[in-house]
Protein backbone atom coordinates (compact mmCIF):
# COMPACT_ATOMS: atom_id res chain seq x y z
CA UNK A 1 0.00 0.00 0.00
CA UNK A 2 2.78 2.44 0.89
CA UNK A 3 4.51 1.66 -2.41
CA UNK A 4 1.36 2.57 -4.35
CA UNK A 5 0.95 5.81 -2.43
CA UNK A 6 4.55 6.79 -3.20
CA UNK A 7 3.71 6.66 -6.91
CA UNK A 8 0.68 8.94 -6.56
CA UNK A 9 0.74 12.65 -7.28
CA UNK A 10 -0.93 15.13 -4.95
CA UNK A 11 -2.87 17.34 -7.36
CA UNK A 12 -3.52 21.05 -6.99
CA UNK A 13 -6.62 21.14 -9.11
CA UNK A 14 -7.23 24.89 -9.20
CA UNK A 15 -4.13 25.51 -11.32
CA UNK A 16 -4.12 22.21 -13.20
CA UNK A 17 -7.72 22.64 -14.39
CA UNK A 18 -7.01 26.21 -15.45
CA UNK A 19 -3.95 25.23 -17.48
CA UNK A 20 -5.71 22.14 -18.87
CA UNK A 21 -8.46 24.43 -20.17
CA UNK A 22 -5.86 26.61 -21.90
CA UNK A 23 -4.27 23.58 -23.58
CA UNK A 24 -7.64 22.14 -24.59
CA UNK A 25 -8.63 25.45 -26.18
CA UNK A 26 -5.30 25.49 -28.00
CA UNK A 27 -6.12 22.06 -29.43
CA UNK A 28 -9.69 22.83 -30.48
CA UNK A 29 -9.68 26.57 -31.10
CA UNK A 30 -6.11 27.30 -32.19
CA UNK A 31 -5.59 29.81 -29.38
CA UNK A 32 -1.84 29.26 -29.80
CA UNK A 33 -0.10 29.04 -33.14
CA UNK A 34 1.86 26.00 -32.04
CA UNK A 35 2.13 22.84 -34.12
CA UNK A 36 2.42 19.70 -31.94
CA UNK A 37 5.06 18.23 -34.24
CA UNK A 38 7.01 21.49 -34.23
CA UNK A 39 7.55 21.41 -30.45
CA UNK A 40 8.02 17.64 -30.07
CA UNK A 41 11.26 16.72 -28.30
CA UNK A 42 11.95 13.48 -30.23
CA UNK A 43 9.38 13.30 -33.00
CA UNK A 44 10.96 10.45 -34.97
CA UNK A 45 10.86 8.07 -32.01
CA UNK A 46 7.62 9.43 -30.59
CA UNK A 47 5.64 8.59 -33.73
CA UNK A 48 7.24 5.15 -34.21
CA UNK A 49 6.97 3.67 -30.71
CA UNK A 50 5.09 4.76 -27.56
CA UNK A 51 7.26 6.94 -25.33
CA UNK A 52 6.41 8.05 -21.79
CA UNK A 53 7.39 11.58 -22.87
CA UNK A 54 4.56 11.96 -25.36
CA UNK A 55 4.05 14.63 -28.00
CA UNK A 56 1.30 15.99 -25.76
CA UNK A 57 3.75 16.41 -22.86
CA UNK A 58 5.91 18.59 -25.10
CA UNK A 59 2.90 20.55 -26.37
CA UNK A 60 1.64 21.19 -22.84
CA UNK A 61 5.15 22.19 -21.77
CA UNK A 62 5.35 24.80 -24.52
CA UNK A 63 2.00 26.36 -23.56
CA UNK A 64 2.72 26.26 -19.82
CA UNK A 65 6.10 27.93 -20.38
CA UNK A 66 4.46 30.60 -22.53
CA UNK A 67 1.85 31.30 -19.83
CA UNK A 68 4.38 31.42 -17.01
CA UNK A 69 6.83 33.56 -18.97
CA UNK A 70 4.09 36.10 -19.62
CA UNK A 71 4.18 36.99 -15.91
CA UNK A 72 7.79 38.05 -16.40
CA UNK A 73 7.84 39.43 -19.93
CA UNK A 74 4.38 40.84 -20.50
CA UNK A 75 3.66 44.42 -21.65
CA UNK A 76 3.81 47.14 -18.98
CA UNK A 77 5.68 44.73 -16.74
CA UNK A 78 6.07 45.47 -13.05
CA UNK A 79 7.19 43.40 -10.10
CA UNK A 80 3.58 42.97 -9.01
CA UNK A 81 3.00 40.97 -12.22
CA UNK A 82 4.79 38.00 -10.63
CA UNK A 83 2.39 37.85 -7.65
CA UNK A 84 0.42 34.90 -9.14
CA UNK A 85 3.70 32.99 -9.44
CA UNK A 86 4.24 33.22 -5.69
CA UNK A 87 0.82 31.66 -5.15
CA UNK A 88 1.54 28.89 -7.67
CA UNK A 89 4.82 28.06 -5.95
CA UNK A 90 3.16 28.08 -2.55
CA UNK A 91 0.27 25.77 -3.48
CA UNK A 92 2.66 23.35 -5.17
CA UNK A 93 5.02 23.42 -2.17
CA UNK A 94 8.00 24.54 -4.23
CA UNK A 95 10.70 26.22 -2.19
CA UNK A 96 12.11 29.49 -3.48
CA UNK A 97 13.99 32.53 -2.22
CA UNK A 98 11.83 35.52 -1.42
CA UNK A 99 13.12 38.91 -2.46
CA UNK A 100 14.58 39.51 1.02
CA UNK A 101 16.21 36.06 1.12
CA UNK A 102 17.58 36.53 -2.39
CA UNK A 103 19.20 39.84 -1.40
CA UNK A 104 20.68 38.28 1.72
CA UNK A 105 22.22 35.50 -0.37
CA UNK A 106 23.66 37.98 -2.86
CA UNK A 107 25.43 39.91 -0.10
CA UNK A 108 26.36 36.99 2.15
CA UNK A 109 30.06 36.67 3.03
CA UNK A 110 31.27 33.19 2.07
CA UNK A 111 33.70 33.02 4.98
CA UNK A 112 31.70 34.50 7.86
CA UNK A 113 28.17 33.89 6.64
CA UNK A 114 27.24 37.44 7.54
CA UNK A 115 24.98 39.46 5.26
CA UNK A 116 23.37 42.87 4.99
CA UNK A 117 20.28 44.27 6.60
CA UNK A 118 17.65 44.27 3.85
CA UNK A 119 16.25 47.77 3.38
CA UNK A 120 13.52 49.18 1.17
CA UNK A 121 16.18 50.70 -1.07
CA UNK A 122 17.90 47.34 -1.54
CA UNK A 123 14.59 45.64 -2.30
CA UNK A 124 13.76 48.27 -4.89
CA UNK A 125 17.22 47.92 -6.40
CA UNK A 126 17.04 44.11 -6.74
CA UNK A 127 13.36 43.59 -7.67
CA UNK A 128 13.91 43.17 -11.39
CA UNK A 129 17.00 41.03 -10.89
CA UNK A 130 15.14 38.75 -8.46
CA UNK A 131 12.25 38.31 -10.88
CA UNK A 132 14.07 37.94 -14.19
CA UNK A 133 17.42 36.41 -13.20
CA UNK A 134 16.16 34.03 -10.53
CA UNK A 135 12.42 33.59 -10.18
CA UNK A 136 11.55 33.16 -13.86
CA UNK A 137 13.91 30.24 -14.45
CA UNK A 138 12.93 28.66 -11.13
CA UNK A 139 9.23 28.91 -11.89
CA UNK A 140 9.45 27.70 -15.48
CA UNK A 141 11.67 24.76 -14.54
CA UNK A 142 10.24 23.56 -11.23
CA UNK A 143 6.63 24.67 -11.49
CA UNK A 144 6.42 23.92 -15.21
CA UNK A 145 7.48 20.32 -14.66
CA UNK A 146 4.67 19.73 -12.15
CA UNK A 147 2.01 21.50 -14.21
CA UNK A 148 2.85 19.43 -17.30
CA UNK A 149 2.34 16.21 -15.31
CA UNK A 150 -0.97 17.41 -13.88
CA UNK A 151 -2.37 18.76 -17.15
CA UNK A 152 -1.37 15.63 -19.06
CA UNK A 153 -3.11 13.42 -16.49
CA UNK A 154 -6.32 15.39 -16.91
CA UNK A 155 -6.29 15.64 -20.70
CA UNK A 156 -5.16 12.08 -21.45
CA UNK A 157 -8.59 10.90 -20.26
CA UNK A 158 -10.30 13.22 -22.77
CA UNK A 159 -10.38 11.04 -25.88
CA UNK A 160 -12.14 13.68 -27.98
CA UNK A 161 -9.26 16.06 -27.25
CA UNK A 162 -6.80 13.28 -28.05
CA UNK A 163 -8.59 12.72 -31.36
CA UNK A 164 -8.40 16.42 -32.27
CA UNK A 165 -4.77 16.58 -31.17
CA UNK A 166 -3.78 13.60 -33.31
CA UNK A 167 -5.70 14.90 -36.33
CA UNK A 168 -3.43 17.95 -36.09
CA UNK A 169 -0.37 15.69 -35.99
CA UNK A 170 -1.59 13.60 -38.93
CA UNK A 171 -2.35 16.67 -41.06
CA UNK A 172 1.07 18.13 -40.33
CA UNK A 173 2.98 14.90 -41.07
CA UNK A 174 1.00 14.00 -44.21
CA UNK A 175 2.73 10.64 -44.47
CA UNK A 176 2.19 7.14 -43.19
CA UNK A 177 3.97 5.94 -40.05
CA UNK A 178 4.93 2.29 -39.68
CA UNK A 179 2.58 0.48 -37.31
CA UNK A 180 4.11 -0.44 -33.96
CA UNK A 181 4.08 -4.23 -33.58
CA UNK A 182 4.72 -4.42 -29.85
CA UNK A 183 2.97 -2.51 -27.08
CA UNK A 184 4.89 -2.08 -23.81
CA UNK A 185 3.19 -3.33 -20.65
CA UNK A 186 3.20 0.13 -19.02
CA UNK A 187 1.15 1.42 -21.93
CA UNK A 188 -1.34 -1.45 -21.82
CA UNK A 189 -1.88 -0.89 -18.08
CA UNK A 190 -2.25 2.87 -18.52
CA UNK A 191 -4.85 2.53 -21.29
CA UNK A 192 -6.75 -0.14 -19.37
CA UNK A 193 -6.92 2.09 -16.29
CA UNK A 194 -7.88 5.14 -18.34
CA UNK A 195 -10.72 3.20 -19.98
CA UNK A 196 -11.71 1.69 -16.59
CA UNK A 197 -11.43 -1.74 -18.15
CA UNK A 198 -14.12 -0.95 -20.72
CA UNK A 199 -14.14 -0.75 -24.50
CA UNK A 200 -13.65 2.91 -25.42
CA UNK A 201 -16.58 2.77 -27.88
CA UNK A 202 -19.28 0.32 -26.75
CA UNK A 203 -18.25 0.10 -23.05
CA UNK A 204 -18.12 -3.70 -23.02
CA UNK A 205 -16.40 -5.02 -19.90
CA UNK A 206 -12.87 -6.14 -20.82
CA UNK A 207 -11.67 -6.95 -17.31
CA UNK A 208 -12.52 -10.69 -17.48
CA UNK A 209 -13.27 -10.43 -13.78
CA UNK A 210 -16.63 -12.18 -14.04
CA UNK A 211 -16.37 -13.83 -17.45
CA UNK A 212 -13.80 -15.11 -19.95
CA UNK A 213 -14.71 -12.88 -22.90
CA UNK A 214 -12.57 -9.86 -22.13
CA UNK A 215 -10.33 -10.01 -25.17
CA UNK A 216 -9.13 -6.51 -25.99
CA UNK A 217 -7.15 -4.74 -28.69
CA UNK A 218 -5.10 -1.56 -28.70
CA UNK A 219 -6.43 0.65 -31.46
CA UNK A 220 -5.24 3.85 -33.18
CA UNK A 221 -7.82 6.62 -32.77
CA UNK A 222 -6.54 8.23 -35.98
CA UNK A 223 -5.77 5.15 -38.11
CA UNK A 224 -2.31 4.54 -39.49
CA UNK A 225 -3.84 4.68 -42.99
CA UNK A 226 -4.89 8.27 -42.22
CA UNK A 227 -1.37 9.19 -41.04
CA UNK A 228 -2.03 8.38 -37.38
CA UNK A 229 1.00 7.76 -35.15
CA UNK A 230 1.98 5.38 -32.36
CA UNK A 231 2.07 8.06 -29.66
CA UNK A 232 0.11 6.98 -26.52
CA UNK A 233 -2.27 9.91 -27.04
CA UNK A 234 -3.48 8.28 -30.27
CA UNK A 235 -4.29 4.93 -28.68
CA UNK A 236 -7.34 3.41 -27.01
CA UNK A 237 -8.53 -0.07 -26.04
CA UNK A 238 -11.44 -1.68 -27.85
CA UNK A 239 -13.31 -4.95 -27.57
CA UNK A 240 -12.71 -7.50 -30.32
CA UNK A 241 -16.00 -6.70 -32.04
CA UNK A 242 -15.51 -2.89 -32.16
CA UNK A 243 -11.92 -3.32 -33.28
CA UNK A 244 -12.86 -5.63 -36.16
CA UNK A 245 -15.72 -3.31 -37.19
CA UNK A 246 -13.59 -0.18 -37.24
CA UNK A 247 -12.11 0.48 -40.67
CA UNK A 248 -8.73 1.96 -41.49
CA UNK A 249 -10.28 5.11 -42.95
CA UNK A 250 -12.53 6.11 -40.06
CA UNK A 251 -11.68 8.07 -36.91
CA UNK A 252 -13.79 6.71 -34.08
CA UNK A 253 -13.69 7.26 -30.34
CA UNK A 254 -16.01 8.32 -27.55
CA UNK A 255 -15.97 10.43 -24.41
CA UNK A 256 -18.70 8.31 -22.83
CA UNK A 257 -17.71 7.64 -19.21
CA UNK A 258 -19.65 5.66 -16.59
CA UNK A 259 -21.13 8.04 -14.00
CA UNK A 260 -21.08 7.40 -10.27
CA UNK A 261 -24.88 7.47 -9.81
Amino acid sequence: MKDILSKCHDFNFSESYAFADKVRKAIFENDYFIEPVGVASDIENQIKKPQKQTILHDYIGCIVESELTFHFRGPAWGYDCVEPIFEYLKTHKIKYLTLSEYIEEQYRDDDTGETVLVTEDLMEKHKVEHALDYLEEHAVTELGKILVKEVFTLLFSDREAMKAFNIKIAEYLGERTERCRYWPKWLERALFCREKGLCAICKADLSSMFHVHGKLAIDHIVPIAMFGVNDPTNLQILCEECNSRKSGNKITTSNAIPVYW
